[in-house]
């Protein structure tokens, strides 16, 4: 007979799932017991449940779902800082986690792991929480767990089961219904038509992408767009890469200087494709939009919230930039803006160039773009040379720069490298992380040994957690409690049977990262080197 999670790893199998990250324990080792017996799935154990699902969150950048298995109470605890993450970067990410027997939860016994109200932990940062009991169709669940995480905008799903019900014996269920080959068409914005003559009117329209333009795989119909309408393309930075940044109508990330106080303001309308315009994007750094303004967008969460919006796109986010691009596409443009993007594009070529020559760190990410080939993947923490990443380092596809945008939280990068390298063998990849946030996740070295996955990890040594250094002393004139006392990075990862090297020039970093890739096994690059601020503001 067989038992609930069975049902689970069905469900998984039928969704076409090959890997999944997590950790065993006393709770959920029913669904452990199913998967040893389903050797078409890889089960990739790891050293934290957090780590776990940044894995899961990487892999599912690349792949379009991850999942990951936590414990009751502590370790599903353990997750809510990386499904925040996960969550603000509309990631899907499906979330297995166990509770006590189901007649104990809310009785407060005392039970092993017991949590008062463990299923509130993941109301506020999934997109649903299921919490199914005896009797239940945990294969028909899962899989509407699946399908709820990847449709319309992305994000994490939980499933939250009792013990006994994983372990529990169930009736088979019937066969599921037969699924239709294809969805029914998308029904279109009845504003889609306005929108369409507000670009075609514009002197000087801007198209401005982020997340769900990547979730989306939207980058053929955003190049197209840009070009029929000869509009600059500017990027949250989780949307950089949507246009190849080497494309003559890309301008890089919207916080930047140039596109603050030089582009927009020559703009006349925008097309919002796919950035929820969050504070923390694009208000705070004092981007102003133009007067008209066409957000493309999954639901009205968001429409409105920072800046006012001439015409809500509201629904297929796909199928709306489609239609768009099917109303606007034709001959190319040819006219004054040609003349105008172009001397935008010079400003910023000139001003990189610039400060490559002025400035190390700039160095560092010129060394690092020049070793890693253009369909690579950079996995970036919040550090300071990820912060200048997020400003000058080109990606030339979706995805080319990876980064814990969501939620903006340490030990991100390392972990979700480990989930796009388990993704994308064959991509190279390579991760910057801080010395303050390695240590977050610095455990996961036993994982990339136990399970062969490599790829150089650099870390960044300035023996501080830098960037609050920089807001202290900004702010208050004086340091405090910024300065850290750090393992030696080198013997540290060797310790694990990681093969580690130390640099401090950018030469250095080419010549380690080079060798790195070429070796393809798990390589620390501790680098050594201060940057004494973000580019935030100034440029």
């Amino acid at each position: 007979m067989p038992r609930g999670a069975d049902g689970i790893v069905e469900a998984l199998n039928d969704a076409g799932v090959n890997t999944i990250f997590g950790i065993p324990s006393i709770h959920n080792i029913s669904i452990y017991d199913a998967l040893r017996r389903e050797p078409s799935i890889r089960h990739i154990v790891c050293r934290h449940e957090a780590g776990a699902t940044h894995m899961a969150d990487g892999y599912a950048r690349l792949k379009g779902l991850g999942v990951i298995i936590s414990s009751t109470g502590p370790g599903a605890g353990f997750t809510v800082s990386a499904l925040q993450e996960a969550w603000g970067s509309c990631s899907p990410v499906v979330m297995l986690t166990s509770n006590i027997d189901a007649a104990k939860i809310g009785r407060g016994l005392g039970a092993l792991h017991e949590l008062e109200e463990q299923t509130a932990l993941f109301r506020t940062i999934t997109k649903a929480t299921f919490t199914p009991r005896a009797g239940d169709d945990l294969r028909a669940l899962t899989a509407e767990a699946i399908r709820l995480a990847t449709s319309g905008r992305p994000g994490p799903v939980c499933i939250e089961v009792p013990t006994d019900v994983l372990g529990g014996e169930v009736t088979p269920p019937d066969p599921p219904a037969a699924v239709p080959d294809s969805p029914p068409p998308a029904s279109m914005p009845s504003q889609l038509d306005a929108a369409v003559a507000i670009l075609r009117r514009a002197k000087q329209p801007i198209i401005l992408a982020g997340t769900d333009a990547v979730r989306s795989e939207l980058a053929a119909d955003v190049t197209a767009l840009a070009e029929a309408l000869c509009a600059p393309v500017l990027t949250s930075t989780p949307g950089k890469g949507v246009l190849a940044e080497d494309h003559p109508l890309s301008l890089g990330n919207a916080a930047r200087r140039l596109a603050v106080h030089d582009v927009m303001p020559g703009c006349d309308a925008a097309l919002v494709v796919g950035t929820r315009l969050r504070e923390v994007d694009a208000n705070r750094r004092g981007l102003v939009l133009p007067e008209q303004v066409i957000h493309v967008a999954w639901d009205e969460r968001w429409i409105g919230r920072n800046y006012p919006t001439t015409l809500p796109l509201v629904g297929d986010v796909p199928a709306i930039v489609h239609q768009l691009r099917s109303g606007l596409e034709g001959e190319p443009y040819t006219g004054p803006r040609q003349k105008r993007v172009a001397a935008w594009r010079r400003q910023a070529d000139e001003t990189t160039a610039r400060l490559e020559d002025e400035l190390g760190v700039m160095r560092y990410l010129k060394a690092i773009r020049q070793v890693l080939d253009r369909d690579s993947a950079l996995v970036i923490d919040n550090t300071q040379l990820a912060y200048w990443a997020e400003y000058f380092y080109p990606s030339y596809r979706p995805n080319g720069l990876v980064g814990a945008k969501g939620s903006g939280l340490l030990g991100f990068s390392f972990p979700a490298a480990i989930g796009v390298k388990a993704a994308c063998p064959d991509t190279p990849v390579a991760a910057i992380i801080g010395d303050g946030g390695f240590l977050y996740t610095a455990q996961e070295l036993a994982t990339c040994v136990r399970h062969q996955i490599g790829f150089p990890l650099i870390v960044v040594n300035d023996n501080a957690y830098g960037v609050i250094g920089y807001l202290q002393r900004s702010a208050y004139q004086e340091e405090y409690q910024a300065r850290l006392t750090n393992p030696d990075f080198v013997a540290l990862a060797n310790a694990f049977g990681v093969a580690a090297s130390r640099v401090d020039s950018p030469e250095g970093l080419a010549e380690a990262l080079e060798q790195a890739l070429d070796r393809g096994d798990m390589h620390l690059i501790e680098l050594q080197t201060a940057i004494d601020a973000p580019p935030f503001g100034r440029y």
